[in-house]
């Protein structure tokens, strides 16, 4: 297999697995730990190669450490997910739906949830879906 297919592969999968827990935001009723460690896994793929110290904490080499934001229950930490070039919007008439734009012609994408900082994962996990290829079913 050429390093091209196994990029591409990992992408699809990095697509998927943003996709699945966007859907994953929408459906839980609370902020979770074990959820913000999962989307910092996702988000930032490079974290699977460090040693994982607990939910959410990893070690670097040098002992140092990274800890995921609480994207699942501070809504400043889920804003951070915003893709480069994007932005977020919340409709007054909708107050639990999400709204992510993108420049260009892109569609927006968008997700519901009564805590906001879930409803902001869960939409940015869909634009972040649709970057790396995939559909962001929404």
């Amino acid at each position: 297999m050429s390093d091209q297919t196994l990029c591409a592969a990992g992408t699809s999968n990095l697509a998927r697995e943003c996709r699945d827990l966007a859907h994953l935001c929408e459906a839980t009723s609370a902020a979770s730990r074990e959820l913000d460690g999962r989307i910092a896994r996702t988000v930032f793929p490079g974290l699977v190669d460090l040693e994982e110290l607990e939910i959410a904490v990893w070690r670097y080499g040098d002992g140092s450490r990274v800890r995921a934001l609480r994207y699942s229950g501070e809504k400043a930490a889920a804003a951070t997910l915003v893709p480069p070039g994007h932005w977020m919007e919340r409709d007054a008439d909708l107050p639990d739906r999400i709204w992510i734009y993108g420049p260009g012609s892109d569609d927006a994408v968008s997700a519901r949830h009564v805590l906001e900082p879930l409803a902001i994962s869960a939409a940015c996990l869909r634009m972040h879906a649709r970057l790396k290829g995939m559909s962001p079913s929404r």
